[in-house]
């Protein structure tokens, strides 16, 4: 019975220290395939509409090319699949792919995760209604959406 107890309280101490020290895992670790159709409202939700704003040809000839320059760029993410573990993160597209290791270095919410890469990148995880997003390198506004991946 003394043994018991103590093989109790072993495994007991491991779960709450692994609980206070984040080791149990992080709300984005798993699959996550590239949502395209967030990603495209998301794109033409910040680009105006003919019309509604002032600006002429000119203005709507500039919203035209950003959203051609946006669906080019998306388009490289189809099929796109991004599977994180508790130390590295996987870009996968059609059955090949590169790992990298990265760290949590900032949780400035329940929702979000800066993370660092081991070749020193910097990047934002968010997690949203539908899955996650993080921003296209590059670019301070354009933020690529992913969903869980089907099992």
């Amino acid at each position: 019975m003394n043994t018991t107890l103590r093989l109790f309280s072993c495994a007991l101490l491991a779960v709450i220290t692994l609980s206070l020290t984040g080791c149990g895992g992080d709300w984005f670790v798993g699959k996550w395939d590239f949502d395209k159709e967030t990603t495209m409202a998301q794109v033409q939700a910040k680009s105006p509409v003919q019309g509604q704003e002032e600006g002429g040809l000119l203005k709507d000839v500039l919203s035209g090319l950003q959203k051609g320059i946006s669906q080019v760029v998306l388009s490289q993410f189809e099929g796109f699949t991004l599977e994180f573990t508790s130390t590295e993160m996987r870009r996968i597209k059609e059955g090949s792919g590169v790992a990298q290791a990265y760290k949590v270095i900032e949780k400035p919410s329940p929702d979000t995760r800066v993370i660092q890469y081991e070749d020193g990148e910097i990047n934002t995880l968010i997690r949203t209604e539908t899955g996650m997003k993080t921003q296209v390198p590059g670019s301070e506004e354009l933020w690529l959406h992913f969903k869980p991946a089907a099992p």
